[in-house]
């Protein structure tokens, strides 16, 4: 019997480069539109719209922003917290692609540590290389398009349920033999009315009340 408390999805955000506290860094010609530093700890707000609409549909979901704690705190074990992560499938957004060396570093680690998961890379960089990434022997799923909501909850039931991911929108995959599959880009929605882009619960955090003064 399934774990109803278990994690279904937990969506991981890397820094740019992801061993960036170990080795000297030079900046890019990276834009400024994007309010961060050059590790780019900032995650895509579609993380937050992706984590509510699969939450809606009975899926367990978490953000982890790995990019923001690596930058606050110099003791913090990238490699010994994602140890302590249990579960069926882990995201990595890949949105920018200034986040390639995190990303890819980031998807490597994962799957070294947890060689039964299936790791998801979803974003518009990746939706552009999807079969690059695909080739990589860490990376077992890319969701391609602007709008990955649904794909990404066909993807978590089909999982569970144990059914083909031939159905799956938008997915690029592996078989079991290692045969790459390119599921056709079926689902390019209207608008986004389905979705709260960006969802505010998983971005404000609430303040602890403060104690009147005697």
């Amino acid at each position: 019997m399934r774990n109803p408390f278990s994690l279904d999805l937990v969506l991981l955000h890397a820094p740019s480069v992801f061993d960036f506290r170990e080795r000297a860094m030079l900046q890019g010609p990276v834009a400024d539109v994007i309010p961060s530093t050059d590790e780019f700890e900032m995650y895509p707000v579609g993380l937050t719209s992706l984590a509510a609409y699969l939450e809606r549909n009975s899926y367990n979901v978490r953000i982890v922003n790995l990019a923001y704690r690596m930058l606050s705190d110099a003791h913090f074990d990238p490699e010994r917290y994602v140890t302590r992560l249990a579960s069926r499938v882990f995201g990595i957004d890949l949105h920018w692609l200034a986040h390639a060396n995190g990303a890819l570093a980031l998807a490597e680690l994962i799957k070294r540590i947890h060689p039964d998961a299936q790791v998801l890379i979803g974003g518009r960089s990746s939706t552009y290389y999807h079969e690059e990434l695909i080739r990589y022997p860490f990376v077992d799923l890319v969701l391609r398009g602007d709008s990955t909501e649904e794909p990404c909850r066909q993807l978590l039931h089909a999982l569970r349920s144990g059914a083909s991911l031939d159905t799956v929108e938008n997915l690029t995959w592996k078989r079991g033999d290692g045969s790459v599959v390119v599921n056709p880009t079926s689902f390019v929605p209207d608008n986004l009315d389905y979705v709260d882009v960006p969802d505010y619960r998983y971005i404000l955090q609430p303040r602890p009340a403060r104690l009147p003064v005697a």
